[in-house]
């Protein structure tokens, strides 16, 4: 009759084996006898020889079961089959002070005092870890953390004598449980915050920043360099120029000062005039003389061009040698300032800068007498001021009468008349009174109406006050002057004519 023999597993597959009758169930590498085998005595003594030396072989049992023993007769190692492959058996290695007697190569144990783990290498025996003694993290552990998106990241973190100094990372996010020292981890190495003054000690080969400032923003000292922001010196020693110390710009008590220190050498002021470098100023180091214009000063101030100038005080102690050859030349009404002086100017011609442009004197400070003579006038008519009725405009016919000193007429060939307004002036008398200027003489323009001929004498109209019209045998003292264009319309317009009273 069969029996089954069971595992100590139940849980295990297969967890029990059926031994038939008169047969041996080789499933495993031991030997099940069933009832009426024959050659029973061999199979069980093999059976107890297998297991006192622990299947030793070369190579593994093959038909192994979960907890099985082998010695591996090769590498003289027991292993024990895990249910999938077999591995080295695990042992109670020595825990003592200092290391064990009678080590054999691979052996290992635990120093008792630090609780650190050595193997033996057939010479010495070498540490395993922990790199500090137990109780305090030293070196290298690697974790997996959660970011603040939820996304593992894996680290590696650096410890010394129990404290966190470094973080190794491939990248950049933000604890989402919070690292003291660590706010935030870069990509790469990140060092504590939480520990002052931690930091890479010793020389590097290079850097990004320096200061938190990039690298590429700082200027060089040994190439040519420029800034996009302001260059200040903030001390009296200032700048110097030059490979033997030339110039130098520093500041003293009295204030900035520019100076070359190489005797009798100058200084020179350049620009860039339309592509050709220009000498604008000359410091002459020799003579202590100042060119402006000439490179080769022959005067304590030496200038060649035009000086323009908004105001020029000083004082004349000495006589004035030699000729003004030039021109004195201002733009603006008082570009040149005030020319004061106690003496007589004398002039052979005093020229504007533009044709009908300026004045001489003001209408308040005018000059008492003018000794001069007029070749010529600008305007055509003599006029005198005379207070008006109403503003009255140019061309228009008045008369004598009205409430104030002139007015217009409705009376045709008025013989009150006193002339036509004037627009501008040959001469103006009366100039500073109140009113109108009124053209007495000369050529001005006149408002007319009707058909008039050149020549014709002109006097008042009855229907239009302030026009003109033709006169016909006009009487002594009604004529305003005579036409100088001719005119044909009953509407009003404008015509010059020669104004004189008769």
């Amino acid at each position: 009759m069969a029996y089954t023999v069971n595992k100590s597993n139940n849980s295990a597959s297969p967890n029990q084996y059926t031994v038939q009758d008169g047969v041996v169930n080789a499933q495993t590498d031991l030997s099940f006898i069933g009832k009426g085998y024959a050659g029973y005595g061999e199979s069980i003594a093999e059976n107890f020889l297998h297991l006192l030396e622990n299947f030793s072989n070369t190579s593994q049992p093959t038909k192994p079961i979960e907890g099985q023993l082998w010695w591996d007769s090769t590498n003289g190692k027991l292993k024990v089959f895990n249910g999938t492959a077999f591995q080295t058996a695990g042992g109670s290695a020595p825990y003592q002070s200092s290391a064990p007697s009678g080590l054999s190569q691979g052996d290992m144990w635990i120093d008792s005092d630090t609780g650190q783990l050595y193997f033996y290498n057939g010479t010495a025996s070498v540490l395993i870890g922990p790199p500090g003694a137990t109780g305090t993290s030293n070196g290298f552990t690697y974790d997996t953390i959660l970011d603040s998106t939820d996304t593992n990241q894996n680290i590696t973190k650096w410890f010394n004598d129990g404290n966190l100094i470094a973080i190794i990372s491939e990248d950049t996010f933000t604890p989402k449980v919070s690292i003291s020292g660590f706010a935030t981890i870069k990509k790469g190495i990140t060092l504590t915050t939480a520990i002052a003054d931690t930091k890479f000690q010793g020389t590097a080969t290079d850097a990004d920043a320096l200061g938190g400032v990039a690298a590429a923003n700082y200027l060089r000292s040994n190439a040519n360099d420029t800034t996009s922001g302001t260059l200040s010196v903030a001390n009296d020693g200032g700048i110097i120029v030059g490979a033997d110390s030339d110039l130098t710009l520093t500041v003293d008590a009295g204030g900035a000062i520019i100076s070359n220190t190489v005797v009798n050498t100058d200084i020179s002021f350049k620009v860039n005039d339309g592509g050709v470098t220009t000498t604008v100023m000359t410091i002459d180091g020799a003579d202590a003389r100042v060119g402006i214009g000439t490179t080769t000063p022959t005067a304590t101030l030496d200038v060649v061009g035009t000086i323009k100038a908004t105001n020029i005080e000083t004082a004349v102690t000495g006589a004035l040698a030699g000729d003004v050859t030039g021109n004195i030349t201002g733009t603006g009404a008082s570009s040149l300032g005030t020319l004061a002086m106690g003496g007589t100017l004398t002039s052979k011609a005093i020229l504007p800068d533009a044709t009908t442009s300026y004045d001489i004197g003001s209408s308040s400070k005018k000059y008492n007498t003018v000794y001069a003579k007029a070749t010529s006038a600008q305007y055509a008519d003599l006029a005198e001021i005379y207070e008006s009725d109403d503003e009255y405009e140019v061309g228009t016919v008045v008369i004598f009468g009205g409430e104030k000193e002139i007015t217009v007429s409705s009376m045709g060939a008025d013989p009150r008349v006193a002339g036509v307004i004037s627009e501008n002036p040959a001469y103006l008398m009366n100039s500073e009174a109140t009113g109108q200027a009124v053209a007495l003489q000369g050529k001005v323009p006149c408002k007319v109406v009707g058909v008039i001929n050149k020549g014709d004498m002109l006097v008042t109209h009855s229907q239009h006050p302030g026009v003109a019209r033709k006169g016909n045998d006009p009487k002594v003292g009604t004529v305003i002057g005579k036409a100088l264009e001719e005119y044909n319309s009953t509407e009003i317009g404008t015509i010059n004519i020669v104004a004189g009273r008769q």
